[in-house]
């Protein structure tokens, strides 16, 4: 028996790959929140993994290396694969095998998942808005953010773009950030789906633990 342990930040992509492949299993959801702390995402896994039936040989992780939530975890009976990515922006943006890295460190990277959670940016500029007035707010933001120029919407082809660009070319002007929409591929959860489990993930058989290492060697 195989199961599906998803990140909700790639439920989109991962229905829409469901979709494609014509492939789907059962499904445990992470909550976006557990984001923000990896060690608690990391013991919410683990606490998954352990309550998973003795039938399930096979877990298939549609998340990447989260701020080393998958480091170190572990099944007494199933193999476990995972994306070997740092992020889930990094993996949606390997529109090929030998792109590992397409993201680039001066620009703010979204979904529409990120757009609707909790971590969202313009969720902390509403919140200063109340506390210290519209201008303190923007200035706050931009002081936080000073290190991007770019705002970029990923087209993945999960969800119409044209729906998002309006409210995204927005947020993007009000922090002096460029806009552009970039190419996006759900081609890894694809293969994740179809169990082409090749170089682009790391494994662990039974009573093994994946690690931090494997998610770095490529």
């Amino acid at each position: 028996m195989t199961y599906l342990i998803a990140c909700e930040m790639l439920r989109d992509e991962l229905e829409l790959a469901m979709e494609t492949t014509g492939i789907s299993y059962p499904t445990i959801w992470m909550e976006k929140g557990l984001h923000d702390n990896p060690q608690k995402l990391r013991d919410t896994l683990q606490a998954q993994l352990d309550a998973l039936p003795e039938d399930c040989e096979l877990v298939l992780f549609a998340m990447a290396y989260c701020g080393g939530a998958m480091d170190g975890l572990t099944s007494k009976t199933a193999r476990l694969a995972a994306p070997r990515f740092d992020d889930c922006i990094r993996l949606l943006l390997s529109l090929e095998p030998e792109i590992r890295n397409g993201a680039d460190s001066r620009s703010l990277y979204f979904t529409r998942q990120w757009l609707d959670s909790d971590r969202y940016f313009f969720r902390d500029y509403e919140s200063y808005i109340v506390r210290y007035g519209e201008k303190k707010a923007k200035k706050i933001l931009k002081l936080m953010l000073a290190h991007y120029e770019g705002y970029r919407m990923v087209d993945s082809g999960a969800y119409d773009i044209a729906a998002l660009e309006a409210d995204a070319r927005e947020h993007a002007a009000l922090l002096g950030l460029t806009y552009s929409v970039q190419p996006g591929s759900i081609r890894v959860l694809e293969k994740l789906l179809r169990q082409e489990l090749d170089e682009e993930f790391c494994l662990a058989a039974p009573g093994e633990a994946l690690t931090q290492r494997q998610f770095l060697v490529y």
